[in-house]
């Protein structure tokens, strides 16, 4: 979990648009014109990255808070998650361009 280690503030890139629609949300990556639906857990993360850089940590304490997940599966989902949004260029933050 390099890209997204536990120290890392996260926030979302600049080239992203998200709207929450119900309990769901789409993302719209604006370069590449691809479009995600992310389940209320997806959403709930990047409400809290738009509010601001969050690290792992806050972001899986927030979902333990929210979802009332235990901690060792809220960080392994979460690190999952932000490995696939690291893949698709949506998240920037410290180090990262956008």
């Amino acid at each position: 979990m390099s890209e997204t280690s536990s120290c890392r503030r996260l926030s979302l890139s600049s080239r992203v648009r998200f709207r929450a629609v119900g309990d769901e949300g789409v993302l719209v990556h604006l370069e590449s014109g691809r479009a995600v639906v992310l389940n209320e857990t997806g959403l709930h993360i990047l409400q809290q990255l738009e509010r601001g850089p969050r690290s792992p940590a806050e972001l899986a304490d927030s979902l333990v808070e929210t979802f009332e997940v235990e901690a060792s599966q809220a960080s392994k989902d979460l690190a999952a998650f932000l490995a696939e949004l690291d893949a698709e260029q949506i998240l920037g933050g410290e180090g990262k361009p956008g």
